[in-house]
């Protein structure tokens, strides 16, 4: 390549990650300095997806790219800011810098700037007629799209998920687990359970109280995996990837690499801290056995809690949280779907899958709220064990 034209990409190079497009995302921008740079310097065979992990996004040397997509994610995303940059005017140049689908080598494309097309003056005698004749021709058309395409009848629910949806890269879906003891013997286990025929044993009893191992990452919660199996269908309707994660197992750069669920209160410690951040969030009095959604706008509001839950859950109501915002730390797309007790995070799960039940909230919420952050309260009525429909008390948008 010419000195000068390397010049005009390293120039063009630095309009693009000025632009306000790119300000907002290190990632794409670290990402494409380094891969320009790299290609200029005639080092593009060592753009690889591990060499590109190592030392653009700090991966350790034995990373698992299956596990740890970054650089996928972030090359997706910059590609799609790429063609979005070059979309709006003000961006003519005559040096493009393009990445291939598939590839992490830039192309470079030095074709001259085209001139806008003039289009042909004819004298309105002559065009006045089949003029009418398109206008007639794309009304019936946008009448025949209106009927046949799904996006002019998106319901508030798809509206609500649009933003999670069009974030490049898989969904991470992080589940809280619940923590269990064991028996360490086998018999004493299937005497609980009921698989030895005349030997069933109440769980109380003292035979069974000694020998018990600690499980912190085995078990979920029944109502939480319902709530998981209601998002992750969701998610599969509108042909969205998504992976599961179990809490533990999640890490502050997963929730960097793309959008997020998070499913659970007390047990996911990526839900609480997220909760912190916006105007309602859980809080737990342990020493009166005291669940509580909060009001930081209205500390004076106590109402919202459940007494006594632990260790039976036999409670009359429940309270839930769900929210999406972007998350400042992270940049990225986060939805909660959390009650004080498993009662509610089933019924948030039920409340953001089902778009008869987000329409009424959609209903309170102010204009061009698809746009921003939102959070909804929502209680829970249960009645022997099982939740009810959920009734929104409060939101917030912002």
């Amino acid at each position: 390549m010419r000195a000068d034209q390397a010049a005009k990409v390293r120039a063009e190079l630095e309009l693009i990650l000025g632009s306000s497009l790119f300000r907002s995302s290190h990632r794409c921008q670290n990402l494409l300095r380094r891969i320009t740079e790299q290609k200029l310097a005639g080092n593009a065979d060592s753009l690889k997806e591990r060499t590109l992990g190592i030392e653009v996004f700090g991966r350790s040397p034995d990373y698992d790219t299956s596990q740890d997509p970054v650089v996928r994610t972030s090359a997706a995303e910059l590609r799609k800011k790429l063609a979005q940059y070059y979309q709006e005017n003000g961006h003519e140049s005559d040096v493009q810098i393009e990445l291939p689908s598939r590839s992490y080598v830039p192309e470079f494309d030095f074709a001259p700037a085209r001139e806008p097309a003039i289009a042909p003056v004819r004298h309105p005698r002559r065009w006045y007629v089949p003029t009418l004749a398109t206008i007639a021709a794309a009304g019936v058309l946008v009448v025949a799209l209106k009927l046949l395409s799904p996006v002019w009848s998106r319901s508030d629910l798809d509206r609500f998920w649009e933003p999670v949806l069009k974030a490049p890269g898989p969904v991470l879906v992080s589940l809280g687990l619940q923590a269990a003891y064991n028996p360490r013997s086998v018999y004493a286990q299937d005497a609980i359970e009921g698989v030895l025929p005349g030997q069933s044993v109440a769980p109380g009893e003292q035979a069974l109280r000694g020998d018990l191992v600690l499980l912190r990452d085995r078990y979920v919660a029944l109502e939480d995996a319902v709530c998981l199996v209601r998002l992750t269908s969701l998610l599969e309707r509108f042909r969205k990837p998504y992976r599961i994660r179990a809490e533990r197992a999640t890490s502050f750069a997963d929730l960097r690499d793309g959008p997020a669920v998070l499913i659970g209160a007390f047990d996911n410690v990526w839900t609480l801290r997220t909760a912190s951040q916006m105007r309602f969030a859980f809080e737990k009095d342990r020493e009166h056995n005291i669940d509580r959604v909060v009001d930081r706008q209205h500390p004076e509001n106590r109402e919202w809690k459940v007494t006594n839950a632990w260790p039976e859950w036999d409670v009359p109501i429940d309270y839930a949280i769900v929210s999406r915002m972007l998350d400042p730390a992270t940049d990225r797309q986060i939805v909660v779907a959390a009650g004080l007790t498993q009662y509610g995070t089933i019924a948030a799960g039920e409340f953001l899958s089902n778009p008869d039940y987000f329409a009424d909230a959609a209903r309170r919420l102010p204009p061009a709220w698809q746009k921003k952050n939102l959070q909804i309260v929502l209680s829970v009525p249960v009645v022997n064990r099982v939740s009810g429909r959920p009734r929104i008390l409060a939101t917030c948008v912002w």
